[in-house]
Parts: structure tokens; sequence; C-alpha cells
């Protein structure tokens, strides 16, 4: 149910006005009263009464401060002046209901209002001056005079009306029947209902009186209706809401109709609804026939919806009205996503503007168009067909992409066969299974790359193309798998007809006429001599070294592993040389690189000529070579001699110098040897051990061979764990630092010196020389010392706070490569400000060997940190590598004896010699002399006598734990003193 527009029929207004002879425009009763009001407030009285004395009995029009019953007793007391109003009306007894009123004043309204209308003033007492006189209230008179005059203007105009529409309700009831529509009002006051005769006869009542109230017009309505009708009624009388109905109504002595209801209030001028006008009009016919087409609709959506393609109408501005499930499907849209929209909205440019032209030639032609297009957002072809019809286009869509790429495929095919550079040949299988098949065609391709033209070829065996004996095995495999998968790949070599070979890659395939008959095959080759060729240089560059042409690491460890396989089988036994030139580098550095290559490629020739021909010579990289012997012999002594003896002869043979351009080169190799016996089975092990003998051998000296020694590799497996472990006691922090005292020549502790060691989970404590020459080799003696030195100066700053250790000095070792570091200076500053420590307190004992090379960078560093105020020491001296020049140079505060020399220093003179120059030389400079290592109470009373300044050693106390270092310091040994 629909709310219809709210518009009223003259016709039925003006009928429901004869018949109940209710006002169309009502009395302006509202405006009258508020005059009234306002001349009680102009007059000053307490009440007021407008009176039409002309009528029988007197009309009240309007009042004001008076109930009604109050306005009965004012008129009755009065009575006797209504004849003249002109004059002061009193009441001397009034009836109980006239209320306390006792005198009044008239006030007649001008010419224009009735004779005898008139304002009735009312008051309390009589008044000397009456109010009428004032000039407002003659304003108000003449205004009430104009409002009356306009009410009755228009009621006589309604009357005039009334007959008029009279004369019209005849012609309103023969409209009605023509329309099939009848009105009716329901009067809200008296629910009251006037109808048409139209109204009735739709009903199908024999007494047109039979609907009078609201409920016999509900009761007419189908049962489901009823509810809802009713509401619609009592919306429309509470709220003025409109309503269009389509509602089902009962028939006497037939079937429901269905009829169209339609209704409206109706208003006063003030707003107040007093009564619902509308119409019912018969739409059964109109139904029905929506219900056919309906079904009809249904019928056709249904087989519109069977068809198997893409169907879709377009109205004939091309839009889309209908589409069918397939359609959603292919063109990837839902109906409700398309109805209304273009056919060709959504799709590129060049394709809409197709479209639309073959489209709109269909609709101008009235002639079917067809096409096919590729749409680029449903990544198709689409075949399309259009039909014109009266209100459009039916159009079907077909997918055609699976057709347009099979020819497509067969374009390029007969493209591919006539124009491809491949080599393409067809053979027709043998009518028995003796025979050979025949050459049938051949493309372009085939004669450039063969030579044969086509009249050569064709009718001829594909035997005359191939040189049999090498590709017997390739047709075998060829055979085999045409056999299994109709289809096979092989590469070939194939004969020109100037007798010139070339490689081909051939792939056969079998064309069926049923599956168990082969009527022809199709051979398709393509030249590949030059990637054999490039194959061939990949595989070389791959396996050899580029700068000598020998073997590389990966083929010396194919063929080692072979040789081990070998030997394992046959007992022989083989060996391994490493050999590495000594000083290679210093030729790369001083004559260039192009110098150390010629170097190489002559001693690559040397090795090659000086082993047998079985042996195998490598280059690993670098200056590094290898050379492999096997089958030397079946038992170990014998091969471990010609091993030697091979290997003495490499080495004789590289010794010979070398003539390089425009200069004369000494080489001398370090060679390392092992042997094998195919027990062991890891190439990289093998490399390995020669590897860890020529290390050994370089160690020795150089210009050496040497063979591995088991205890090599126990030694390397044992380092290699010590730096592991290292790493995880970094890490896990397990490092401790134990304090070894420096007394003076009486006895007084001075300082201590800082001595690192290793606190092994598993091994217990472990001592420096197990494991700070592995921290060398791995770089971790970096992370160790600078740990060392910080736990140092952590150290002085807690002893800086205690009055007793308040001067002492902590002695620190650095390492060469820990000095060498670029930051090492940064790093010393560092700590010194985050610990705030005196800097001559802290002692940096460096090794003589930093004066092995680069002099000028370590005394620079060494100024700096003298700089900083830090006290530097001169640790192991005496063991060559200073002299006196240097040693002059080097912004040095003391010298410290080795330990080799203390100890001796008692029975072997020379030793006692050096002793005394060392603090002689100390004295001359102004250093101070520490001698370390003293272990008896004569060799520090020699070395005393001698002059030297302080002692370190077990004579003494050996390194303590800082807790027992600051027990000893509270309560030093005899011979000892801790000065405060």
């Amino acid at each position: 149910m629909r709310p219809g527009p709210d518009t009223r029929s003259p016709l039925v207004a003006d009928t429901v006005f004869e018949r109940t002879g209710a006002w169309s425009v009502p009395p302006p009763r509202s405006e009258l009263d508020r005059l009234a009001q306002l001349a009680t407030q102009l007059a000053n009285t307490g009440a007021a009464l407008l009176v039409d004395a002309s009528r029988s009995p007197p009309e009240v029009l309007a009042s004001h401060g008076l109930s009604p019953h109050e306005v009965s007793g004012v008129i009755e007391a009065c009575g006797h002046a209504l004849e003249h109003p002109l004059v002061e009306a009193w009441m001397p007894e009034p009836p109980a209901g006239a209320g306390p009123f006792r005198y009044g004043h008239w006030l007649p309204l001008p010419a224009g209002a009735s004779s005898g209308t008139a304002l009735l003033l009312l008051d309390r007492a009589p008044r000397e001056h009456p109010a009428p006189g004032t000039p407002g209230l003659q304003l108000l008179a003449s205004h009430a005079a104009d409002v009356l005059a306009l009410a009755r203007r228009c009621e006589q105009s309604e009357q005039y009306n009334a007959s008029v529409l009279r004369e019209s309700e005849s012609r309103l009831n023969l409209t009605e029947h023509t329309a099939g529509a009848g009105s009716w009002s329901l009067q809200l006051s008296t629910r009251e209902v006037v109808h048409s005769d139209e109204f009735a006869t739709i009903l199908g009542l024999a007494d047109h009186h039979q609907v009078r109230t609201l409920e016999d017009m509900v009761l007419r309505y189908t049962p489901e209706w009823r509810s809802g009708i009713r509401q619609r009624l009592d919306r429309c009388a509470q709220n003025g809401e409109g309503f269009d109905e389509e509602i089902q109504i009962l028939v006497e002595g037939g079937a429901p109709k269905w009829v169209r209801t339609v209704g409206t209030a109706v208003r006063r001028a003030s707003g107040e609804i007093v009564r619902i006008q509308g119409a019912i009009q018969d739409i059964s016919a109109q139904k029905q026939a929506q219900q056919d087409t309906l079904r009809l609709a249904m019928r056709l959506t249904t087989t519109l919806a069977s068809i198997t393609e893409a169907f879709v109408t377009l109205d004939r501005q091309c839009c889309f009205t209908y589409l069918n499930q397939e359609s959603e499907r292919l063109l990837q849209k839902t109906t409700a996503d398309l109805l209304g929209l273009e056919v060709w909205q959504g799709f590129s440019a060049g394709l809409s503007q197709r479209l639309r032209d073959q489209l709109t030639k269909s609709l101008n032609s009235n002639r079917r168009v067809e096409l096919e297009d590729f749409f680029p957002t449903l990544g198709k072809w689409l075949e399309v067909r259009a039909y014109p019809f009266a209100e459009g286009l039916a159009v079907y869509f077909r997918d055609v992409t699976e057709r347009r790429r099979s020819q497509e495929q067969l374009m390029l095919l007969e493209t591919s066969v006539s124009r491809l550079n491949d080599i393409v040949a067809i053979a027709e299988t043998g009518a028995g299974s003796d025979q050979e098949p025949r050459i049938v065609f051949v493309n372009d391709a085939f004669e450039q790359h063969t030579g044969y033209s086509r009249a050569e070829v064709l009718g001829q065996t594909p035997r005359m193309l191939l040189e049999l004996d090498p590709a017997i095995t390739k047709l075998r495999e060829l055979a085999l798998g045409l056999q299994q998968t109709q289809q096979a790949r092989t590469e070939l070599m194939v004969r020109r007809k100037n007798g010139a070979m070339f490689w081909v890659e051939l792939e056969v395939v079998s064309v069926q006429a049923t599956a168990e008959e082969v009527t022809h095959w199709v051979a398709v080759g393509r030249d590949i001599t030059q990637r054999k060729t490039a194959e061939d240089m990949i595989r070389h560059l791959a396996f050899y070294d580029a700068l000598t042409d020998l073997p590389n690491r990966q083929l010396l460890l194919d063929r080692l592993q072979q040789a081990l396989a070998a030997s394992a089988r046959s007992g022989q036994h083989g060996a391994l040389m490493f050999i590495d030139l000594d000083n290679f580098k210093i030729l790369n550095d001083t004559l260039g690189h192009h110098m150390g290559d010629q170097l190489l490629q002559k001693v690559a020739t040397r090795l090659t000529r000086s082993v047998r021909k079985t042996d195998m010579v490598a280059r690993l990289g670098g200056d590094e070579f290898v050379v492999m012997v096997d089958d030397l012999s079946t038992d170990p002594e014998a091969a471990a001699f010609k091993a030697t003896a091979l290997a003495e002869k490499v080495l004789h043979t590289l010794r010979e110098p070398f003539q390089l351009t425009g200069h004369q080169h000494f080489a001398t190799p370090s060679i390392g040897v092992t042997s094998f016996n195919g027990q062991q089975s890891d190439v990289g092990e093998l490399l390995k051990q020669a590897d860890l003998a020529m290390y050994q051998a370089k160690s020795l000296g150089r210009n050496t061979l040497c063979f591995f020694d088991p205890r090599m590799q126990a030694t390397v497996s044992a380092n290699a764990t010590v730096s592991s472990d290292l790493r995880v006691a970094l890490r896990e922090k397990q490092f401790v630092v134990h304090y070894q005292p420096q007394v003076d020549r009486v006895g007084v502790i001075t300082g201590v010196e800082a001595l690192v060691r290793w606190q092994h989970p598993a091994r217990g404590l472990i001592r420096p020389a197990d494991f700070i020459p592995v921290a060398e080799d791995t770089g971790l003696i970096l992370p160790l010392g600078q740990w060392v030195l910080e736990t140092a100066c952590e150290q002085l700053a807690a002893w800086a706070d205690r009055a007793q250790t308040a001067s002492l000095s902590i002695a620190v070792n650095v390492s060469v490569r820990q000095f060498r570091h670029p930051d090492f200076v940064d790093m010393v500053m560092a700590a010194i400000q985050r610990t705030g420590i005196r800097p001559h307190k802290l002692k940096l004992e460096l090794t003589e060997s930093l004066l092995a090379d680069r002099m000028e960078i370590t005394i620079d560093k060494m100024g700096m940190l003298k700089a900083l105020g830090v006290t530097l020491s001169l640790d192991d001296f005496g063991v060559g590598y200073s002299s006196l020049s240097v040693l002059k140079r080097l912004p040095l505060d003391q010298l410290k004896i080795d330990k080799g020399f203390v100890a001796d220093v008692l029975t072997d003179p020379n030793d006692a010699a050096i002793s005394r120059a060392i603090i002689a030389l100390a004295q001359s400079l102004s250093l101070q002399v520490v001698a370390e290592g003293v272990e008896t109470q004569e060799q520090r009373d020699f070395l005393a006598y001698q002059g030297c300044d302080q002692f370190q050693g077990h004579l003494f106390a050996k390194p303590l734990p800082i807790e027992a270092l600051d027990a000893l310091l509270q309560n030093p040994t005899a011979g000892m003193l801790v000065l405060s």
C-alpha cells in the first residue's frame, strides 16, 4: 500500500456540501473572538460580546471573558435593550448565571455590517465617560465590520456555487462511470460516509445506501486488507496523511475485485481536518493483464536463461535491459552492475568505438551484424552477433579465444615451416616393417644447412645424412624414445653435401593416422655447432686455469676422487704435492703483476715437464700448485721413496733461474707432501694435509720440502678448538686478570703487572702461553687486549680511592697487532677518560718486536701515548730487534730485562754481561730497569748491585687474583713494604 497525492475533486467536495450543509470555508469565529479580546483591553472592561440582534433569537458572533453559560445569562438580562442598542444597558437583578457584570455599553459596527450588529462591553459599575467613544475602539469596530462582511460574502458565494455543482453532479456520475471510478466522502464529526453511484456499482450494491459508516466501508474490503485500510484512514484523519493503494474488495454476488483506493484530507481555513474524501477505481482488468504479462515474462526469462550462449538485450540507446547467467559469467559482471549501462562502457576507446559503430549500423539498417574482437579487460576474443527488433537489439556473445588461438597457432606453424631457420624434414614410414622411411618434405633451411636440394633428397632415406658409426648410439636412444612416447630428442652430427659435419639438436615426433598406425615422422633440427663449441670452451674454462691452462681445483678434486677409487681397487699408493712459491708477492709488488703472471706460466711449464705424463699438475690459484701422482707402488716405503725423489726433482727444477722479460728471477718453492692409498675418502682432507706440510716447510725456512706428520694435524685441530673456545670465552666473559707485584730495591711495592688468565669451565685455569698465540693468529687478541686494558683502568680507579693503593701503577702488555690497530691510541684515551684515572699510573709494556718494521709509525704512536701521560715500558728487551740508534728515539720510561737472561745470570757469564750492559744502557738513557723472572735472593742481589731499579718474580709473589693481591697489600710478606 502506498500514500497517494493530496488531490481534491471539486465535484466530490460540492456534492458533500449540498448533502451535509457544511461550510466549505468556515466562518472566521476565531478572528472575531480575538477582536472581542482586543476590545476588552482597549476599553479596560471585564468582558465583551459581538451580537447580531437582527436575527431571532440574537446570535452571539464572538465573546471574551465569559463562559458559554454566562453569555446566555447576559443576553437574557439585556434583552430589553437589544431593540435600542445605542443606550446603556443595565441589569439590576441579573440571573445567577450572568456573572458579576451589572452595566453594559453598546458600540454599533459601522456601515458594511448588517444593522443591529454591535459590540457589547460589560462592566461591574457605571462609568462617567463611556469607553466606546475612544478612537481605538472605533477603529476596532470598523475592522470587525470588515471581517464579518467578508465572511458573509463567502457564504453567499458558496451558496451560489452549490447550485452550479448540483447541475454538474449528473455529469460527474457519467464521467465516473466512463472512467470506472467512484467517489466517497467521510465526515469526521458524524463518521458518516457519502458516496457516488459509481462507487456502489463497483461494489455491486443493489441498494446504493448500504455503505453509510466507516465500518461499513472497511468491511467491503477483503479480510487481509481491512487492518491496513483502517490504519490509513486513521492516519489521514489524524495527520492529514493521504494514501493511494491497490487493494481487493468484496463484490456482492461475484469474485473479489482489485481497486485503486485514493484518500486525502479536507481542512478548514484554520487547518482543522473536517472530512476525508477519495475515490476507488476498478483495476481488475489491468491486474489481470499484469499477471498475464508476468507469466509471459517468466516463461521468456526461463527460456532466455536456458540459452547456453551469452545473450543480452539492449534498448535503442544500446543500454543493457536484460542479461542471462552465461552473459554475466562471460562479461564478469552481474546484472545489477550492467543494467542501464551502454554495452561498450568500460572497454578501451578503440573497442568501444568499433562496438558503437557496428551496433548503431544494425539499428539504423535493421539488419544483423557480426564482428570478432579482442576484449582486453576480459582477456578474451569474443564473437558478437546483434539482431535488431522493435525495442532494440538482441545480442549473442561467444568466447572464440580457443578458436583464435588455434588459428594463430596454425598460421604460425605454416610460417615457421616455410620461413623457420630450423631444419624441418618429414619422412613417410615404409609400408612394411623392413622398409626404411623416405623423405617427403624438407624446408628452405634444410637446403641452406645441408647443401642438398629438395630434388636430391626427396625419396631418399635419412641415412644419407649420417655417419652411422659415431651416431649409432644416438639413433638407438632416439628409436627407444619414439617407441615409448611417440617423440624423442637427441643431439648428433649431420654430414653436409661437401662432407663437412655439423652438430644438430634433433627432435622427432610421430604422426599417427590411428592409435596403432604411424604414417609420418616429423623431424625438426637446429644447428648447434656454435653452442657445442661454446660448451667445450665453457667446459674448458670451468676445469682449466685461464692463465696456465693447467687443471683447476674442480678438475683436480674430480681426478683425485677417481685416483682414490682406483687406489682402493688396485692397492697402489699415490702422493699429493702442495707447492707454494716463496716471496711471490715481492715480485708482484716490485716488477708488476704481468711479470708475476709470466713467472706462473713458466712454473707451470717446468712442473709439467718434471713429472710423468700420467701425473697431474694443477693450479689452485695465486702461486699455489698441486701435483698428483698415482700408481707409485703397492709397498708404502717404496712409494714414499719415489714420492720423495719426485718432490726433490721438482724442488731442484724450480730453483733454477727464470728468464723473464728483461729480468732474471730466482724463485724457491716450499713443498708439502702427503701420501694416499685409497683408504682415505675425503679429498679435501688430503689437500689440507699437503697444505699443512707446505706451511711446515715454510716455517723451517722455505726452499725445502716436508712430509705430512699426523702431529701437525693434531696441533692444527687443537688450535682450531682453542680458537672456537676463545670466541665463546669472550662472549661469556671467562677471562680473569691476575696481578704480579713489582718491588723496588728496598722492597716497596710500586705497582703490579696485569696478566690475563682463562678460567675455562672444563679445563680450569689456562695460562697465557696456551692461548695467546692462537688469539694472535685469529685476531681475537684485539678484543681480549682491550678488555684487559679496560679492566686494569677500572682497578686503578678503584685503588685511587684508597690511600694505601693510590700510588700503585698497573702494567698492561700490548701485543704488536693490538698496537698496530689504527684506533689503539683512541681506545686508550677513551678508557682513561671513562675511568678518570691518572694516566701515568697506567704502564703499557710494548714488545721489542714492534721495532722490527714501520719504525716511524711506531715512534709517532708512542709519542701520542706519551703525550697522554701514559708510562711506556719496553718488554723482553735484549732479544735482538733493538739498536742504540733506534732506542734513543723512543719516548720510553722503562726497560724490562727478559727473564731468559735473569734465569742464568749467576751461572752464564754471557747472560751476566748482557744484564750489566742493559742496566748500564738504561742508566745512560735515564730509564728505569725492571728485571722480571727473579726467582732467588741471589739473583735479586746481583741485579741490585748492578743498579737494577725494580724486580718482579716468584721471589716476591706469583701472579695473584685481585682478592689475594688485596690481602697481600694489607699484610705484605717479609722483604716487601706498602707505602701509604
